[in-house]
């Protein structure tokens, strides 16, 4: 016998009976054998969801033409108004913002979420990768709760590259984030 020869007879999806190999209706129960294309697209279908799926999702940054607005932001023009107001900042320390934050959490949130801040606080952790800062109350060497601050520019991690763990840091930035178990999350504008 030929490894190659197709078999003469193959059993029926439904009835279990025996039919010819090349049958595409059973002529016992009359009923349809093999999935024909409509398995295959199906199949082509999940696999593409799959994929999107797998790649989807990602978040680009968009290098090019800005819009109007991104545009008088960057450059400092504001629409009709002669001159902007200078930002008025909100002076705290490390120390405060977590008492508070431990005192009651949705209060603190509604105090400093979105404000603009001038924070003092130990520098406690550099980021080896150069995204962010974090500073701690100025007496709890072992604080799990304080402010994570993130650097909006190459300016910024130049002059933290200058510090060390320890250092007292005065900067300012608004508050992006405020949760009860890390802290809070700031978006660094200037280091004093």
């Amino acid at each position: 016998m030929k490894t190659n020869e197709k078999p003469e007879t193959k059993v029926c999806k439904y009835c279990k009976t025996e039919i010819p190999y090349g049958a595409k209706i059973c002529p016992n129960c009359r009923k349809k054998q093999g999935g024909g294309i409509g398995k295959w697209i199906l199949v082509a279908v999940v696999a593409v969801g799959i994929i999107g799926a797998m790649s989807g999702g990602k978040k680009e940054e968009t290098k090019g033409s800005l819009t109007v607005a991104q545009s008088a932001e960057k450059t400092g023009e504001a629409g009709n108004a002669e001159t902007e107001a200078p930002i008025e900042y909100t002076e705290c320390s490390v120390d405060t913002m977590v008492e508070e934050l431990k005192a009651n959490a949705m209060s603190a949130s509604d105090k400093y979420k979105g404000q603009h801040l001038r924070i003092t606080g130990k520098l406690s952790t550099i980021d080896s990768d150069g995204k962010y800062i974090s500073l701690r109350p100025e007496h709890d060497e072992f604080a799990i709760m304080g402010v994570q601050c993130y650097f909006t520019s190459q300016e910024q991690k130049d002059r933290v590259k200058e510090m060390k763990s320890g250092d007292t840091v005065t900067l300012s930035g608004t508050c992006k984030k405020v949760g009860e178990i890390l802290g809070y999350t700031l978006d660094i504008e200037e280091i004093q």
